[in-house]
């Protein structure tokens, strides 16, 4: 007990003397509410050249005496936000990346990332709003193929982490006379996807998967319908024609056989839906079917 009252009445002595008083103050930055903090955090980061009374508050919480600048300070933490960020879309690349070149995907993704932060902890499929922005980016402005073929990547990694689910049994439809079965409606596998571009997609595809870097031909002026799923563990991508887009796509849209042979027909006086139906079937495109009155 002595030698706590020693300590104390040495204590409260110290604290009288106002040089240290002044030190202690000048230590003591001023408080806001967690919320705030997070809110001028994350402008600091991201917007340097931003400022106003609310941020000026902020950044005299920091101490400003140990010889490096806040600036210099917060560079550490906005490169290690962006660069883990854009490493996280470009993953999803493979590519792209292939066929732009590293450094220039790596400019864009950072341009992208600091105008688009994730908006959930999970960043799996954190970047599916690329393909958007890289057609307004500037620099790619002479890739116009560009966001077409980044958005065919995309739906290959989401149909990769799509839900699994089984391919609809085409003995499930051996009972239903034809006159029920115009009256079907189809739902396809959760990593369905179809993608319709102005660009040959399959030849920039052909070329990345190629062995042998090479320079890349000459572009056909024919564009691709593509069809992008998983009907087990690797993740497809088919190839196909006008008719058969058609078929997907209208009956993606929860039309009735009876509606899609009508729309077809008209278009294509050869459109034969038997076939069709029957090779979807025995590829596992559908997941299951109802009937509508």
């Amino acid at each position: 007990m002595v030698i706590f009252r020693r300590w104390w009445n040495w204590f409260i002595s110290l604290i009288k003397r106002r040089p240290l008083l002044m030190h202690i103050s000048y230590r003591i930055r001023p408080c806001m509410p967690l919320s705030k903090i997070q809110k001028n955090f994350k402008e600091m980061i991201l917007e340097p050249d931003y400022s106003d009374r609310e941020q000026e508050v902020f950044r005299a919480m920091f101490r400003q005496n140990y010889g490096i600048a806040l600036e210099n300070r917060m560079k550490v933490y906005r490169n290690n936000i962006v660069r883990g960020l854009s490493d996280a879309a470009m993953a999803a690349l493979p590519m792209t990346r292939k066929l732009v070149g590293e450094a220039f995907l790596e400019q864009a993704m950072r341009h992208y990332v600091l105008q688009n932060l994730p908006e959930e902890g999970n960043l799996t499929l954190y970047g599916m709003g690329f393909p958007d922005f890289i057609k307004e980016y500037e620099p790619a402005r002479h890739l116009p193929y560009l966001s077409d073929f980044t958005r065919l990547e995309w739906a290959w990694e989401a149909a990769y982490y799509a839900d699994d689910d089984r391919a609809l049994d085409p003995v499930l439809l051996a009972d239903i006379s034809e006159e029920k079965l115009l009256h079907l409606v189809f739902a396809f596998r959760s990593s369905f996807s179809l993608l319709d571009s102005v660009f040959p997609l399959d030849e920039i595809v052909d070329f990345c998967r190629a062995d042998e870097a090479e320079e890349m031909h000459e572009l056909s002026n024919k564009g691709a319908k593509l069809m992008v799923f998983r009907p087990d563990l690797k993740v497809e991508i088919r190839k196909l024609d006008e008719s058969e887009y058609k078929f997907l796509k209208l009956l993606q849209q929860g039309q009735t056989i009876e509606r899609v042979v009508v729309t077809l027909l008209e278009s294509d006086p050869n459109f034969n839906i038997t076939d069709l139906l029957q090779k979807h079937l025995r590829l596992g495109t559908f997941s299951d079917f109802e009937m509508r009155s």
